[in-house]
């Protein structure tokens, strides 16, 4: 018969012999997890050694790529613009916020092809008017009675328009169609509109000048052709100034002297909430009368967009302008416009 005490010796050997089988089978069995882990590390590390060697390459090919492209960019300007608006007086027009480089490609093309520019008026974000003292200093500014943020924004478009439309008149008969000479054939010397530098002086509108032009941009009396430059993370929507301004600008009979330009849209697959932004020359191409008002060009980080902008502010020619949708996207017709075409709105 098999005593109490014989159980009690048999099921603490039975325990003590599974403690230390599953002791030793733990071990056994982390060394070999660790081993693994180590193993798939070390691959990783190795892999992303060979992929960034790889990303170095490429950005180093990237690199010499751009500047290729950018000496090849000015030896192209440098031949192809020159003499292609001879003293054309010219305005940038640019909201805050967009990338700074965009503006600077415009205005190195214009002075390449020889044009007088004015200089650039960059539209603050102070124009989006979400403060109570900006609405308040921007009716002082325009000499409004109403705070009321839409009408003054409509009012702000028309002071703007009237504005342009004034300096964009044809020269008279003593002016050269292609050149223009703002301050002879009897007309007025360059001007800074009054309300341009009130509209400066509060902070709604800060100017680039050509260097060693001063600080002020001065418009001539007639012959401005101006281009709008617009791009993602623009500090105003373009129901806050652009739009508006261009549709007060827009005739039917007589195209105002404007071409907008944006760079290449990003693929949707790559499209943050930035880039997703509405773009101006699509707003432009989808209306009526501002499509024949405006001309636009979507590619402006390309070769061909600088190309079609110079060659889209000759069709603009005051009194005499040309209107048309160039680039690679919706609603373009051609990628530069073509020289040969014959005249007409």
């Amino acid at each position: 018969m098999i005593n109490f005490r014989f159980h009690i010796v048999s099921l603490t050997a039975v325990l003590l012999a599974l403690g230390i089988g599953l002791l030793l089978g733990t071990t056994f069995l982390n060394d070999a997890l660790e081993e693994e882990l180590r193993n798939q590390l070390s691959g990783l590390e190795r892999d992303l050694d060979r992929e960034g060697e790889r990303n170095d390459a490429l950005q180093a090919q990237l690199d010499a790529f751009e500047e290729e492209a950018a000496g090849l960019d000015e030896q192209l300007g440098e031949r192809m613009f020159a003499g292609q608006l001879p003293g054309a007086p010219l305005l940038v027009v640019a909201p805050r916020g967009i990338d700074d480089g965009l503006v600077e490609r415009v205005t190195t093309a214009l002075e390449q092809a020889d044009a007088e520019l004015a200089g650039t008026w960059w539209l603050t974000d102070r124009l989006v008017l979400d403060d109570d003292n900006e609405v308040t200093e921007l009716a002082e500014t325009l000499e409004l009675g109403s705070n009321d943020a839409g009408s003054l924004r409509h009012d702000l478009a028309r002071q703007l328009a009237d504005v342009l439309a004034a300096a964009a008149d044809p020269p008279d008969a003593a002016g050269s169609a292609g050149a223009v000479d703002p301050v002879g054939a009897g007309q007025a010397a360059p001007a800074e509109p009054e309300v341009l530098a009130r509209l400066r002086e509060a902070g709604f509108v800060e100017y680039d000048v050509p260097d060693g032009d001063g600080d002020v941009v001065r418009l001539p009396a007639s012959g401005l052709r101006i281009v709008v430059v617009s791009g993602p993370g623009a500090s105003l929507s373009l129901g806050d100034a652009l739009v508006p301004v261009l549709t007060d600008l827009a005739s039917e009979d007589q195209p105002a002297p404007v071409v907008a330009v944006e760079p290449s849209a990003v693929p949707e697959d790559r499209a943050d909430d930035e880039a997703a932004e509405e773009r101006l020359v699509d707003v432009i191409r989808d209306d009526d009368l501002l499509s024949r008002s405006v001309s636009t060009v979507d590619d402006l980080d390309r070769v061909s967009g600088r190309i079609a902008t110079v060659l889209a502010l000759v069709d603009a020619a005051p009194g005499d302008g040309r209107v048309g949708h160039y680039g690679t996207e919706d609603g373009a017709q051609l990628l530069p416009p073509d020289p040969d075409a014959e005249d007409g709105g």
